[in-house]
């Protein structure tokens, strides 16, 4: 439009203040439409009239003429549908006026065609932010303002408490125990005037380790290190990542187990499971599927399809198929690093006789850490926090009131806080952005939860891939910023830390990943007779085995992408004694190899309560019953004195 047209625009609109934005939109709406300047003023004033109670203050920013124009995008529809139904189709149009509308699309006709007039009037989405954002307001636009609503001035998603919310308020479950780990050791009392627990963040952001090249552990030059260092720093970003840096990245972690196999089978030299071997040889490499060659991306890993790839030191990064009909026990996934001892006749096939255990990351038991283990208590929950019906987080509140009750020296909220697969955001019933119903629905419950614990309590926040208040969208990610958790409204006193997280809690390491790992490899094992029988434990138990908290490769097409770049945030710094891994799956805890595994649930599982995990590290002396080498307490792990309880929301 004109200059000219922007001054009529300016006018219509009288004394409003309209922001650029604002004007460009309007044009854009002119333009489509074919509306004129006080066309367009008086589809403002209905909005106003029907959204905001004729409330004359309310400025017409972007968000809201996006708003108008899916409400003009509606009146235009049903004039087109009125013509071609002929002069009957009023009555039809009063009939189905109660019925659920199709909400605005991009590969719709109309829809292509207003992107492509008003394409240039706005700014693309530059960042995983702005495009969740942008996401949001897309489908609002073209909400039916008859559905349930959910806005600054109603911050409530109905009018009265939703079905769902009934049938929670009046649960017979709450309280009710769903696992236990040690069970046996007495109640933790701990005196109201303790001192903070010490946690230190054991994942060093400024410096990498040093990246193994050969067989003789070459270390890098000072050079590469320091760039490497600084690259360590940098902010994540998504859809940087080259193909070369994936390969090197997968090349360095079998070339780190293969050196560390040696040194503990005390093995001369490695074999090159590609050439033919009449005599049984150790090899190492990582488990690939067959089918993935052959572009069958949907058919599960399977003893027929397993294929083995070697470093480019090994065995020229070439791959050779796995006979196991003569293992008798395996746990296999895509992308797990294994050694494995067999021969390969013809060189053709591997047949593989057994697969070696791989050495497992130092674990020093009480005696052997340089500081005591003071007594504390955790709690630890994910989310989402809130019912799939409504945005009113009952399950958050159920979940503080019992943290007040246990006054826990530390707790994790791990997230999502405003989970982008939510069926309301879904289907476009929100007209908030994700940081707005953070600051209206989760901070007081944080507020409460901070000013009821005691000031020696800790608290802190996990981001998660599937949240929309996180910018960054793949894994791992680095904690929610100090601006974020301001935005947020997110009380003093809570702090946020990386997903995934490696803390040492008075001594006790924890490792934390939020990534549904469990459920992604639940998918793709396939095992017989393994060690480990009880399954849910064993797919925990591969993350501590391969010393990583994603190893699965390659990730489902749903899942959040994970970025080879950053893989040194993903490799276990040290053993944990506690690896929390929440996943939709039936929640457990179990003590494997002096390790705690543990899965607390979700808060809230679609229109029901979920699960969180109530944890308790005993004094040294209750670890004698169970966990004491020959009566010696100091021989003993933190998992023997650690005990957890699963609970019902």
């Amino acid at each position: 439009m004109s200059a000219a047209s922007t001054i009529d625009l300016l006018r219509a609109f009288g004394g409003a203040k309209l922001e650029p934005d604002a004007v460009a939109e309007c044009q854009s709406i002119c333009q489509t439409f074919d509306l004129s300047t006080s066309e367009l003023f008086i589809r403002w004033q209905t909005f106003l009239i029907n959204q905001h109670g004729g409330d004359v203050s309310i400025q017409p920013t972007r968000e809201r003429l996006l708003q108008v124009r899916g409400l003009v995008q509606q009146e235009q529809e049903r004039k087109l549908s009125s013509q071609r139904r002929g002069p009957h189709a009023s009555h039809a149009i009063k009939l189905s006026r109660n019925k659920e509308r199709t909400h605005y699309d991009k590969t719709s006709v109309e829809g292509l065609l207003q992107g492509m007039v008003s394409g240039s009037q706005r700014e693309p989405p530059t960042t995983p932010q702005s495009t969740k954002r942008a996401g949001l307001l897309k489908a609002n636009a073209s909400v039916n303002r008859n559905r349930a609503m959910f806005s600054p001035a109603t911050p409530s998603v109905f009018a009265e408490p939703s079905p769902s919310a009934i049938r929670f308020s009046s649960r017979t479950t709450m309280g009710r125990t769903e696992d236990s780990l040690h069970s046996e050791l007495p109640p933790l009392v701990l005196a109201s005037d303790r001192p903070p627990v010490a946690v230190q963040n054991l994942v060093d952001k400024t410096a990498e380790a040093v990246e193994v090249s050969s067989d003789e552990n070459d270390n890098v030059d000072s050079e590469k290190s320091a760039a490497v260092a600084r690259s360590a720093t940098k902010r994540m970003r998504y859809m940087f990542e080259k193909t070369g840096t994936r390969t090197e990245v997968v090349n360095r972690r079998i070339e780190r187990m293969a050196i560390e196999t040696k040194t503990k089978y005390k093995i001369e030299a490695l074999a090159n499971p590609t050439y033919a071997h009449q005599v049984d040889v150790t090899a190492v490499g990582r488990i690939l599927n067959i089918n993935l060659e052959e572009g069958q991306t949907a058919t599960p890993l399977t003893s027929e399809s397993l294929v083995l790839e070697t470093s480019r030191r090994l065995g020229n990064g070439r791959r050779t198929p796995l006979d196991v009909r003569a293992t008798p026990s395996f746990s296999l996934f895509p992308g797990q690093i294994v050694a494995i001892e067999g021969k390969n006749l013809k060189g053709t096939e591997f047949l593989v006789s057994q697969f070696r255990p791989l050495p497992q990351l130092p674990h020093p038991c009480i005696g052997e850490r340089p500081d005591a283990l003071p007594p504390f208590n955790a709690t630890v929950a994910a989310g989402p926090y809130t019912l799939s019906d409504n945005f009113e987080y009952e399950p958050l509140s159920v979940l503080v009131d019992h943290v007040l009750a246990a006054s826990p020296s530390v707790v994790f909220l791990l997230g999502p806080f405003v989970s982008e697969g939510h069926p309301m955001i879904r289907d476009g019933l929100v007209d908030m952005l994700p940081e707005e119903i953070f600051c209206a629905k989760i901070s007081p419950h944080l507020s409460r939860l901070r000013e009821g614990l005691s000031p020696a309590s800790l608290i802190y926040l996990i981001p998660s891939a599937d949240d929309l208040c996180c910018p960054y969208v793949s894994f791992p990610q680095p904690q929610y910023s100090r601006e974020t958790l301001q935005q947020m409204g997110v009380p003093e006193g809570i702090e946020s830390l990386d997903n995934p997280a490696q803390v040492s809690v008075n001594g006790v390491v924890f490792g934390i990943s939020n990534i549904d790992i469990l459920f992604h490899l639940v998918k793709e094992e396939v095992s017989r007779l393994p060690a480990l029988s009880d399954r849910l434990p064993r797919l925990a138990w591969h993350l501590i085995e391969q010393r990583h908290f994603y190893p699965l490769s390659p990730p489902p097409a749903d899942c959040a992408g994970v970025l080879a770049s950053q893989d040194t945030r993903l490799r276990m710094q040290t053993m944990p004694d506690v690896l929390i891994t929440p996943s939709q799956l039936k929640p457990f805890v179990r003590a494997h190899g002096n390790v705690a595994l543990l899965n607390p649930g979700l808060s809230s599982r679609g229109l029901a309560g979920g699960t969180f995990a109530k944890l308790s590290v005993h004094p040294q002396t209750s670890a004698e019953p169970s966990g004491a080498v020959l009566g010696n307490p100091q021989k003993a792990y933190p998992a023997s004195f650690t005990s957890v309880d699963i609970v019902r929301i």
